[in-house]
């Protein structure tokens, strides 16, 4: 999958994540995810339409989930995936997919994204037909979690 494609994820991810939660992201070793894989904890998908067509899917622990969470409500503890964590975390992939078509949009590519879906559990069995699915680690300061961004998409 061609650079272009991703850096436009990385940074919106890292600017909107610094800037609604206060976690500097940095970025693990880029892989191509087997499919389907399995997820335990929270995965929000996020669709993707538009001169690319697929999906984002933000993949996260529980704890993960509720230390971004409560960092969102301004260090409101948040002790469950209650109806407000699971609306701040759907916010926020809905923010990073937005500002990633932002982004897409300068560089004269047109995508448009669908509202993002919040799915929590354990052994979450993903599967993306007939596209790859490059999965960008974000991790957040060194040891307090990662947020595995899974995209899979092709042009249309």
């Amino acid at each position: 999958m061609d650079v272009n494609y991703i850096n436009p994820f990385i940074e919106a991810s890292r600017n909107v994540v610094k800037q609604v939660a206060g976690f500097d992201l940095s970025i693990g070793k880029l892989y191509i995810k087997p499919s389907p894989f399995n997820a335990d904890g929270i995965v929000i998908v996020v669709g993707i339409t538009g001169q690319i067509r697929g999906q984002a899917m933000f993949s996260l622990t529980a704890q993960t989930g509720r230390d971004i969470a409560s960092a969102m409500m301004m260090g409101m503890p948040v002790l469950e995936l209650d109806e407000f964590a699971k609306s701040a975390l759907g916010e926020l992939a809905n923010m990073i997919l937005g500002n990633t078509a932002a982004i897409f949009s300068k560089k004269g590519q047109f995508i448009d994204i669908t509202p993002p879906t919040v799915l929590i559990g354990n052994n979450i069995e993903v599967t993306s037909t007939k596209q790859k699915t490059v999965c960008i680690p974000l991790v957040i300061n060194e040891n307090e979690g990662k947020i595995d961004l899974d995209i899979s998409f092709v042009e249309t």
